[in-house]
Order: structure tokens, then C-alpha cells, then sequence
């Protein structure tokens, strides 16, 4: 080809970019990239997720979001209760919920928009975005919508609304400013490191007797207040439910073993950010001033800034001794949002029209070639599994619902046993049945054990999970209605079958007269000998 003809496609796309690039100061640049995000990444996550079904994280957030409540007995209830307002408009599908986690992503990104819009103007503000999308963050740690990724949303909004109310010191951007920080902390209780943070970087502006002084800050206390009392109030009634959970996952380590996990989260954290800082140095290409300006700049309103990305950072990993929990570097994702703005709003740091082309270019690409690749990666999934079995929780609810409706002739209301599974089963079998995670009532205070007599139940267990198969033991006993039957299942992709995966279940039908049910608020199943499974299902 001649070089003309190879050429002009080149000068096609610059002068296509060079005129998105003019609509940052309007708004509308961010507005398309924003949709054209949306749009790539839920393709991508639909597609390439094709031969899986969904994470267990999203299953169970479906699952609680079936009985909005003030909180769950893992996380607060934030992540359930933005489910529920979007299922009941959406239909219960993979794609549905593959559109909600990169809707939840694009919203927090409009909103860094908004903070970054106060700093910095023209192809620095697309920018301030693009570097952000060179982080796994919004993509691919976003997919799994649950009480984590809420904060990609509701941290930069506490901060937005809290920046206003710094300046302003206006009753709706207090009151706002208080809302905020509480739906974080719906969100998950990690939430308390940015809480904390705000009064610090306030404490540490030159004007913090102006903020102190007038009643902004306490107008937010009271806002805070009023939207966290229902789940304050849940909190005491429960026993801090929530916190046994967190310690038992998280907590119990020596304080070696944390001070070592705080010391790699700290590193850990720096590499999930080392490419956009990257990108940065080699478009700006900052000298020692504009890096300084950068790091700290003279003019307190940015050195808040600094203040507010830094301090959520450090705060963990000074505190991790004293709160006896151990960290992990993924938990800074919705902390880095600032880290663009902060590098990009000195006025010594320039980047020329050509570095902001390429820049956006690059992404473009990259995006399309991920894209592109998600059939064969949803080939490689299909071909290699996963070790949440997520390939077999379709044919498995299948499976399950011929059992039961032979069995039956009734409609599914419970499945209990296994955590993943029966989650799996609310999401995936027609009948959207309650689960119960493992074998108490205690998580799931929607149920009761007199319903578990009316509608009947099954059990579900993969093969090899011992304790729940002793459990179902237990139950198979006690109940003299109960049939035990064993499944085979299998996933077909793309005329591909998978190995076969065995799950034994155990029906018990609704019963008509008076009886015990087998489960209590606070029981839980005695391991006890097993009748023999009366016949496979594949």
C-alpha cells in the first residue's frame, strides 16, 4: 500500500479523537465514554462469563435482595438492597446483573468526573478517567457486584459531597456530605477508614476553624445519623452479626502475620496503580517541580486533596495491629480515585494534544481487543472450570427442579445446605426459592421453621463437601417423607460437554398435618448414618 493510503485512516481517527477530546469542558466527552464503557464491558463480561454462571458473591447479594432487610448477617445491606431496586425492573439474568456492576462503575466514574471537573480542564479531564480505566478496578474487579465494589460508587460520592460542603458550608451539601459517608458504610463497614479520614484532611486545611466553627460538620453527623439508625438499630437487636463474620474470615491472625499482610497491602496497592502512574510519567514527562507540585502543592484546596487519597490508603494499614484484622491490597480499589486528579491538576503538569490522543487511542484498542478475545476466554473457562463449580449451578438447579416437581408437584420454596449452591438455586431455578446458607435459620430471619413444614425443602450438596453431606445424613433420619437422590451433572459448550460433577440432594415434601421442623433459629443439623441413595439423575 501506498503510504497516503495508510496514512489516511490514521489522520481519520486523530481528527475523530482530537474532536471528542474538544467536548471535555461541556460534558459530553465523558457522557460517550462513559456509555461506550458500559456498552463494551457488560459485552465483554456477558460473553466471556458465557460458559460460567455467576460469581457466588452475586448469587447471594440476589438472594438477600428477595427480602430487603437493614442488614445481612455478613455485610450491611447497601449491595442488596441497589439489586433489588434494579431486579425489579431488569429480568433475573446473567446479563442484568453484568449491566448493573458496569452501571454501578460508570456512575462512580461520572462522579470522579465531577470532582475532577473543580481541577482541571480540556484533554487533562478525559484524561483524569482514561487513567483510571488502566486500572483493573472498574473492568474487571467491578464485574463482581457485591458489598465491595458499592464503594467504587459511594466513596467518591462522600468525598464530592464533602468537598461542597468544606467550601460552601450550605445545609444540603452538609446534609448530603453526612448521607453519603452513610451509604458508604451501608456499603461495608471498611468505609470507617474514609469516614475517619474527612475530619483528619479538614483538621489539616488552613481553613478548618471556618469549617469547625459553623454548624456544616454537624449537620453531617446528624444526616449520618438518621440514615444509619435503622441499621444501627439492627445491629444491637442482632449481636453485631456482621462483625463475628468479619473476625472469623478476616481476624485471628498474629500480629507478625498482620504487620506482614499491612506491609504487602501497601505494595500491593501501589502495583494495582503502577500503569497509569506510568502512563503518566511518559505523557507529562514531569520534572522535580512539577512532581512536587504534584505530591505537594501550595495550594491547600489540592494539598486536601493529597490528604484525602493518601490518609483512606495509610489509615488501614496503621490501625491493622490494633484492630486485629488482617488486609489485602484489592480493599484499596475505591480509594485510588483520586490519584488522576491529584497527578494531573498542577498547572506544571502539561500533556500535549498528540500524548492525549495516543493515549485515548491506546485504550480504544485495548478495550476492542479484550472484547474481541471474550469467546475464546469463555472457551478456556469452559474447558479449564473454576473452583467454585460455577459451570454446574444451571444444570444443577435444573436437575434439582425435575427431582422436586416429580417428587412434589409443588412449587420450590427452600433449598438449604450448601451457601453457594442454594444461592445459586434462588438466582437460577424458575421458582427463585429461598436459601438457607448451611443448616440454621439464624442468616435468614425471612424464614421460619413452620414453613419449612408447609412448603417442604431440599438439601443440596456437592459430593465431596462431607459436613454438609453428613448434615443432609441427619436430616434424611429425622425426616421419614425424605428421599435421598444423587445427580450427575454436566455443562455443554459449544457442543463441549464438561466432566461430570455429582451433587447429592434431599427432598423433603411440604407436609399436611403437624410436625417438627427439622431446622431451629439457632440448630444445627447432628451428622448421623445415611440411607442409601435411591437412584441417579444425570
Amino acid at each position: 500500500m501506498s503510504a497516503p493510503a495508510i496514512t489516511a485512516p490514521t489522520s481519520a481517527a486523530r481528527r475523530a479523537i482530537g474532536a471528542f477530546l474538544d467536548h471535555a469542558d461541556d460534558g459530553r466527552a465523558t457522557l460517550i465514554l462513559l456509555a461506550l464503557f458500559v456498552a463494551a464491558w457488560t459485552a465483554f463480561q456477558t460473553i466471556s462469563y458465557a460458559s460460567l454462571d455467576l460469581h457466588p458473591d452475586l448469587v447471594e447479594v440476589y438472594a438477600w435482595s428477595r427480602h430487603p432487610s437493614p442488614g445481612y448477617y455478613k455485610h450491611p445491606p447497601l449491595g442488596a438492597l441497589m439489586a433489588a431496586a434494579w431486579f425489579s425492573v431488569f429480568p433475573v439474568a446473567d446479563w442484568a446483573f453484568h449491566l448493573l456492576a458496569m452501571v454501578n462503575a460508570a456512575l462512580s466514574l461520572l462522579i470522579v468526573d465531577r470532582i475532577a471537573s473543580r481541577y482541571v480542564s480540556g484533554d487533562k479531564r478525559v484524561l483524569v478517567l482514561l487513567l483510571l480505566l488502566m486500572t483493573p478496578f472498574y473492568q474487571f474487579h467491578g464485574q463482581r457486584f457485591a458489598s465491595n465494589q458499592t464503594l467504587l460508587l459511594t466513596w467518591p460520592l462522600a468525598t464530592w459531597c464533602f468537598l461542597r460542603a468544606f467550601e460552601t458550608r450550605t445545609l444540603l451539601w452538609s446534609a448530603a456530605a453526612g448521607a453519603a459517608c452513610a451509604l458508604a458504610m451501608l456499603g461495608k463497614y471498611y468505609s470507617i477508614y474514609l469516614v475517619a479520614s474527612l475530619p483528619v484532611a479538614a483538621l489539616l486545611h488552613p481553613a478548618r476553624w471556618t469549617y469547625l466553627k459553623s454548624p456544616s460538620p454537624w449537620v453531617s453527623i446528624v444526616a449520618g445519623l438518621a440514615v444509619l439508625a435503622p441499621h444501627l438499630w439492627w445491629l444491637v437487636d442482632t449481636g453485631f452479626q456482621p462483625f463475628g463474620y468479619a473476625y472469623a474470615v478476616h481476624g485471628g491472625a498474629t500480629q507478625a502475620a498482620i504487620l506482614w499482610k499491612a506491609a504487602l497491602y501497601l505494595v500491593g496497592a501501589l502495583a494495582y496503580v503502577a500503569v497509569p502512574i506510568l502512563v503518566w510519567i511518559a505523557i507529562a514527562r514531569p520534572d522535580r517541580r512539577a512532581v512536587a507540585a504534584a505530591l505537594w502543592p501550595r495550594d491547600p484546596d489540592r494539598r486536601l486533596l493529597v490528604h484525602l487519597l493518601a490518609l483512606p490508603l495509610l489509615i488501614p494499614a496503621a490501625t491493622a495491629p490494633f484492630v486485629g484484622v488482617e488486609l489485602t491490597s484489592l480493599w484499596t480499589m475505591q480509594a485510588w480515585f483520586l490519584l488522576p486528579i491529584v497527578l494531573l491538576a498542577p498547572a506544571e503538569v502539561t500533556v500535549p494534544r498528540s500524548a492525549a490522543i495516543v493515549v485515548t487511542a491506546a485504550v480504544a484498542i485495548v478495550t476492542l481487543v479484550i472484547v474481541a478475545a471474550a469467546p475464546a476466554l469463555a472457551l478456556v473457562r469452559h474447558w479449564q472450570g473454576n473452583k467454585e463449580g460455577r459451570a454446574y449451578y444451571v444444570p444443577c438447579a435444573e436437575a434439582v427442579g425435575r427431582e422436586w416437581s416429580g417428587a412434589t408437584g409443588r412449587r420450590l420454596s427452600v433449598v438449604i445446605g450448601d451457601p453457594d449452591l442454594g444461592a445459586a438455586m434462588t438466582f437460577y431455578h424458575p421458582d427463585h426459592p429461598d436459601s438457607v446458607p448451611g443448616f440454621t435459620l439464624t442468616p435468614t430471619p425471612w424464614l421460619d421453621p413452620d414453613r419449612l413444614v408447609r412448603d417442604g425443602y431440599v438439601i443440596v450438596c456437592r459430593l465431596d463437601d462431607h459436613f454438609c453431606c453428613d448434615a443432609l445424613r441427619a436430616h434424611a433420619e429425622r425426616e421419614p417423607d425424605a428421599r435421598v437422590v444423587d445427580l450427575t451433572v454436566t455443562r455443554t459448550f459449544f457442543g463441549d460437554t464438561n466432566r461430570p460433577a455429582p451433587y447429592r440432594i434431599l427432598i423433603v415434601p411440604p407436609q399436611s398435618g403437624p410436625r417438627s421442623a427439622a431446622l431451629s433459629g439457632s440448630g444445627a443439623a447432628h451428622p448421623c448414618n445415611v440411607p442409601s441413595p435411591d437412584r441417579t439423575s444425570a
